[in-house]
């Protein structure tokens, strides 16, 4: 008993009082952190009209981490530190809140960001060009965090170095720009879909070899989800010098078929088909009156052959798998009441006997 005493004679109570301070201050700031960054949010969000929730603003996670530096920084004042240890804490602290402003202001800037939805207001009286919006929000990221690099650069000391670095980067551009011919071309090329818009995400396109549905537009190039659902890269250089052909700025899609007839059919059976045809196709809504044609197209050695075509006003493909099958149905349930059988693709050989 008596030890114990003694040891707690020999403790500082002053240092007991400042080291409980320290901890009080960390855990004071790790738990008023995450309130203070909720309640700045929420000013920030009423004010920008924002209907995000606090948590999926870009700024919400680097002011948390904010408040919890400030916590430490704060405590290493309270130690009573020397004046190095306060000036490295500065600097530290500095490019901290460098690092997270950056962090959160990148993050904020998505193409769905209060700064776009103003400019299409303005602009577009609409949504506006999404593919534009993400392409524009990937370039503003990429220039904050350059400009933050410098910053950070010049509060290291480096200052002085960054007019060599910017001279030596001129000397060397052209050697880059020689090296990486392509991708300036591919960024060429992104900025030229953007402007021009000949697709958006979510168009079924096809170019050149490939097809399938946009759901990327980048600097380098455009990513497309084929028909068997794997993703294709093609480079936007190779985009800009291939036909492109975007099924989703149809106003209607064509149902085009030849029906090949049995000779049997005689010249009555042929009319009323024909005619029965053609009403079919009329009188369907979906499809275009003025644009349907049924004719006998020729008469062949084997068959006759009856052309059909016309437009539907649908655009959609799977809608417009469904409207073709509806229609292809009714058009055999017209030969079968004809009772007009079809002829497969017959072919005559003819061998020589050898005498």
């Amino acid at each position: 008993m008596g030890k114990i005493i003694d040891l707690i004679k020999t403790i500082n109570v002053d240092y007991l009082i400042k080291y409980a301070r320290i901890i009080i201050i960390i855990l004071a700031f790790q738990l008023i952190g995450p309130i203070i960054s909720r309640v700045i949010i929420k000013i920030v969000h009423k004010i920008t009209k924002s209907k995000k929730r606090v948590t999926d603003s870009g700024y919400y996670t680097p002011l948390k981490y904010f408040f919890y530096i400030l916590g430490f920084y704060i405590c290493i004042y309270h130690l009573g530190t020397t004046e190095g240890i306060r000036i490295l804490a500065n600097k530290v602290m500095k490019i901290m809140t460098i690092i997270l402003l950056t962090k959160g202001t990148a993050d904020s800037i998505t193409p769905t960001c209060f700064i776009f939805t103003i400019i299409n207001k303005e602009r577009y009286e609409s949504n506006g060009n999404e593919a534009l919006n993400v392409f524009l929000s990937k370039v503003l990221r990429v220039i904050i965090y350059i400009i933050a690099i410098f910053i950070v650069i010049s509060e290291l000391g480096y200052g002085q170095n960054l007019n060599g670095l910017a001279a030596g980067l001129g000397i060397g551009s052209a050697a880059i720009a020689l090296a990486a011919q392509d991708l300036v071309k591919s960024l060429l090329g992104g900025f030229s879909i953007i402007t021009d818009k000949p697709f958006e995400i979510g168009d079924y396109i096809e170019i050149g070899v490939y097809s399938g549905t946009v759901i990327d537009i980048t600097f380098r190039s455009t990513r497309i989800r084929a028909i068997n659902n794997s993703i294709i890269n093609i480079p936007n250089s190779l985009i800009t010098t291939e036909y492109i052909i975007n099924w989703n700025k149809l106003e209607s899609r064509i149902i085009e078929t030849n029906i090949r007839i049995s000779l049997d059919s005689n010249t009555e059976k042929i009319n009323r088909c024909i005619s029965k045809i053609n009403t079919i196709l009329k009188v369907n809504n979906i499809v275009k009156e003025d644009s349907v044609q049924v004719h006998l197209e020729s008469i062949m050695p084997d068959c006759n052959s009856i052309k059909i075509r016309a437009y539907v006003n649908v655009t959609e493909y799977n809608e417009f798998l469904t409207v073709r099958d509806k229609i292809y149905c009714d058009i055999l349930n017209v030969l079968e009441m004809e009772n007009i059988e079809l002829v497969y693709p017959t072919q005559l050989v003819y061998t020589k006997s050898k005498e």
